[in-house]
């Protein structure tokens, strides 16, 4: 027979926690995807604490218990993109045996991670470019998070290509940094000339394949 005390569900001061949990997870959801509107729609400088509260549908007292200022919400924003694409191309390079699949892997799943969420990738990379003066500056604790992803995206290549048979020429790590630039640049062209109604000449399936193939010259 089971122990009724290794339910959580069976203690009510547990359950109360775990609504009470599954709440602030949700309001703390609710006010990024309020961020994410607010930012697309009007411009960095245009998210505010009141603007954000505004669209949540709640006060800003409220929301100054989850983020204590403009800068830390656009950071987790941020930073909750950087960290679940990091995940997809981590997952999906840990899948291949050889250092010119990760590459290929670390290409293919950056594109098709971004490419169907083109605003991801502009909040993602291009924020930065074009709002410092708006206030979205990295102190060190966030970079002291953001280090880990990298590492995420390009550790599990790195050592792959470390341990292969032949060597390239160029360091392991920034092999698998250059196959991760390359994808970004690809994702850049793509949003550029969507843009303005004027499609790139390839596929992304063309131009993915394209640039393993490149990179798998390069890592042997």
């Amino acid at each position: 027979m089971a122990d009724p005390t290794s339910d959580p569900t069976s203690d009510p001061t547990a359950a109360r926690r775990a609504r009470q949990q599954r709440r602030r997870d949700r309001s703390r959801e609710d006010i990024l995807a309020a961020a994410r509107t607010v930012l697309l729609r009007d411009g960095i400088a245009a998210v505010t604490l009141d603007a954000v509260a505004r669209e949540a549908g709640m006060s800003k007292t409220g929301l100054y218990y989850y983020f204590a200022s403009k800068e830390v919400l656009v950071f987790e924003l941020v930073f909750a993109i950087w960290a679940g694409k990091g995940e997809r191309v981590r997952d999906a390079v840990e899948t291949v045996e050889t250092g010119p699949a990760a590459l290929a892997a670390i290409i293919r799943n950056t594109v098709e991670g971004y490419a169907p969420q083109m605003d991801d990738f502009r909040l993602a990379f291009m924020l930065g470019q074009v709002s410092s003066s708006a206030g979205f500056q990295l102190s060190a604790e966030q970079f002291a998070r953001i280090r880990p992803i990298n590492d995420m995206i390009f550790g599990g290549a790195a050592r792959k290509l470390a341990g292969g048979s032949p060597r390239s020429k160029v360091e392991p790590r920034m092999l698998a940094f250059l196959a991760y630039v390359s994808a970004l640049g690809l994702l850049t062209m793509k949003g550029l000339v969507e843009s303005q109604g004027d499609p790139l000449l390839y596929s992304d399936e063309q131009l993915v394949d394209a640039l393993s193939k490149v990179f798998a010259a390069a890592a042997s």
